[in-house]
This record gives structure tokens, sequence and C-alpha cells, in this order.
């Protein structure tokens, strides 16, 4: 099985430069537009297809501070192009309760991006059968 290290590696090879807080999910948002809570947008939203159902707050916008964290989140969007989206958080940082790792997840009213990491339709797919060895 393939570390997602490995592929952010392989497949955004720049990446290892880049610091701050990133949000994964649907594609389509450009610099200086705004990620905000699937209650606003009706958005589809990983948290209703995954574990995170009932526990993610669906009023609020999760980031990271994990570029690995967020490619995994864009490659499972139910749309099947999801992005990464480095982010400026907005209207106060909270740790994410269900966090297993301090520092790694919170929330925020909104965010705005700061620069679009475009993904290929390869380094997707490469996510999504690593996330399947798993389970």
């Amino acid at each position: 099985m393939s570390d997602y290290r490995d592929i952010l590696a392989r497949d955004l090879p720049s990446s290892k430069n880049i610091t701050g807080f990133f949000h994964g999910g649907f594609g389509g948002l450009q610099v200086g537009q705004f990620v905000l809570p699937p209650a606003k947008t009706r958005a589809a939203t990983t948290a209703s297809y995954t574990i995170a159902r009932g526990i993610c707050d669906p009023k609020r916008v999760y980031v990271t501070t994990d570029l690995g964290a967020a490619l995994v989140y864009a490659c499972m969007h139910p749309s099947g192009s999801g992005k990464i989206y480095e982010v400026e958080p907005l209207g106060g940082l909270e740790t994410d309760p269900d966090a297993k790792i301090e520092g790694l997840s919170y929330s925020c009213n909104a965010a705005r991006v700061l620069r679009v990491i475009r993904l290929r339709g390869k380094t997707i797919k490469s996510v999504q059968k690593a996330m399947r060895a798993t389970l």
C-alpha cells in the first residue's frame, strides 16, 4: 500500500514547501473565493458519506495543518474531482474535538482561498486505492 506522503511527494513535488491551513473538498473555487459551510451552500460534503456523519458540524468549515489529510479529504469528495485549497480560516478557529492528533484539525466559520492545488485524476485514483486497501 502506498503511503499518502509518497503520493504527495510523487505527484505534488513542491508540496514540501507548503505550510499553513488546508481544506480538501469540492473543486471549482478560485483564489479569493470562500469555502463556506455545507449548511449554507447545500453542497455535498464528505461528512455525509463517511464515518464523519453525525460528528462534523455542517455549519462549520473544517481545515487542517496537514497537506496529507487535505489530500485524503479532497480525494474522498463525492464529486470525484476534489481539490486542495490553501486557506485563511475566518471567524474564529476551534479545535476539532474529533481529531486524534492535537493541532491537526480545526473548524471555522468560513475560509478564504489563498491557493488552489489541483490534483490529477491519477493522484485521486492512487489515494482512493490506498484508502480501500486500509479498509
